[in-house]
């Protein structure tokens, strides 16, 4: 075990070499597998990049299948143009978020990976925002590595019953997950990072920090999926994994700490339902003169239904999860950070989409946050985090539109995000007289791949 974990580090060391610097977006599928596996990229996803049973085995097998590319990069962009409902602050007359209302190229992204050995492969992403932080009202673009996750995988047993025996090295939560419930990979698969509210402060789970993931999981019969995974600070060798990230995204662990995740899925490839639960226990390095430090214990349960109709003009999607998570305030709680020893946060999701000749989409979703009142933490008029609303997507995915590579593309959405509650209050949440609809806001975007 110990030296496949050292081919793992190596192996992500390597990569990291070879990526060029500066130039790279929120995950998705790319156009580096579909060259590898001469496949089209709705092979392994319906709407982009939700994936189909096809492309989760895909990832199971390492990223294997197929021919190694000999140069191995694939490149993906976002143009897009955000409109938020009302973006002032009422009480002062000041501009809210950055880039209203305006087109702009959001980001950037450039991949690298795909198949290694017959054994081993994985991808590397490095994302370039292109208006993430601010000085003065004035905005600059930000640079870093993304999602990352590189495995060692065995297969026995035949195709159609395959198993699969694996081990991971990833930097986010649930990156590894093959199941567009877990948080890195759920809907919306793309929000504004430029501008927009968002949805609540987010759990453990889908904070997106960047850490070192180690795990080791196994996929039997077609059907049982079970992983356990350790995240701890990404240092010394193992610092590339968060090269560039803002400190925002930086966070010190203190020493191993436990992530398990199972699912079950009934079916076929032609409709099929799955099951499944997370657990994660996570401690924060304790501060400076602080004995211990805040640690959080994350519980998700998550479903997911698909169907394929044979002529494979109809895919219907719904998915749904839920985490719940207990905070121990060892450290903000003395400190005056928080409120009260401990606290709870639950957040729920759901989905569904329909796919016409998989190029015509249209998903509607729900969303739901809950928590504990901490004035201490959360500055609203009421103490609590609450938020809730709905999202409405449309999306256009053309095939063959670049006639130079049939496995460039690009998707088209347009996304709406309504409000019933923001910041604990449906009005006025903020002491600012802003009411949760203001935040409302209408996402066009396009999504390049090639």
């Amino acid at each position: 075990m110990k030296n496949i974990c050292t081919l793992l580090i190596r192996a992500a060391a390597a990569l990291w070499l070879i990526i060029p610097l500066g130039l790279i977006s929120n995950a998705g599928a790319n156009p580096l597998f579909a060259r590898q596996t001469s496949l089209k990229c709705s092979s392994c996803h319906t709407i982009y990049p939700e994936l189909t049973p096809f492309g989760r085995k895909f990832k199971l097998g390492g990223y294997t299948l197929g021919e190694r590319e000999k140069i191995p990069l694939a490149f993906m962009a976002i143009v897009s143009r955000n409109s938020i409902n009302n973006n002032t602050d009422k009480s002062s007359g000041d501009m809210l978020f950055a880039k209203n209302r305006e087109l702009v190229v959001e980001a950037a992204s450039l991949f690298t990976g795909g198949k290694f050995t017959d054994y081993a492969g994985g991808f590397v992403q490095w994302t370039y925002n292109n208006i993430s932080t601010t000085d003065n009202q004035r905005y600059y673009g930000h640079g870093a590595l993304d999602n990352t996750d590189l495995r060692l995988v065995k297969m026995t047993g035949t195709e159609e019953k395959p198993t699969f025996f694996g081990l991971t090295l990833h930097n986010n939560p649930t990156v590894q997950d093959i199941w567009n419930t877990t948080p890195a990979w759920s809907f919306p698969y793309y929000s504004p990072t430029i501008a927009g509210p968002g949805r609540g402060v987010p759990t453990f789970l889908e904070s997106g920090v960047r850490v070192a993931g180690i795990g080791a999981y196994t996929y039997l019969f077609d059907a049982l999926y079970l992983e356990a995974a350790s995240y701890q600070t990404a240092k010394g060798p193992l610092s590339v994994l968060r090269s560039g990230t803002p400190d925002a995204q930086r966070v010190s662990l203190s020493g191993g700490n436990p992530y398990l995740r199972a699912t079950y899925t009934f079916g076929s490839d032609h409709q099929n339902f799955t099951i499944g639960a997370t657990a994660a226990r996570v401690a924060m390095k304790a501060p400076d003169m602080t004995p211990q430090g805040d640690r959080f214990t994350d519980l998700g349960f998550d479903a997911t239904y698909q169907f394929f109709s044979k002529d494979d003009l109809h895919i219907v999607t719904a998915m749904a999860s839920t985490i719940h998570e207990k905070a121990d305030w060892r450290a903000g709680f003395p400190n005056g950070n928080n409120d009260n020893p401990s606290s709870n946060l639950r957040s729920t999701r759901a989905k569904l989409s329909y796919l016409y000749d998989r190029t015509y989409g249209i998903t509607g979703a729900v969303f739901k946050l809950t928590g504990d009142a901490d004035f201490a933490r959360f500055p609203t008029n009421n103490g609590k985090p609450d938020t809730a609303g709905y999202i409405v997507e449309l999306n256009y995915w053309p095939h063959y539109v670049f006639n130079w590579d049939p496995q460039a593309n690009i998707r088209f959405g347009l996304q709406y995000t309504g409000y019933t509650k923001f910041n604990g209050s449906k009005t006025n949440y903020d002491s600012t007289l802003r009411d949760a609809k203001d935040n409302n806001t209408l996402y066009l975007y396009a999504w390049l791949m090639f």
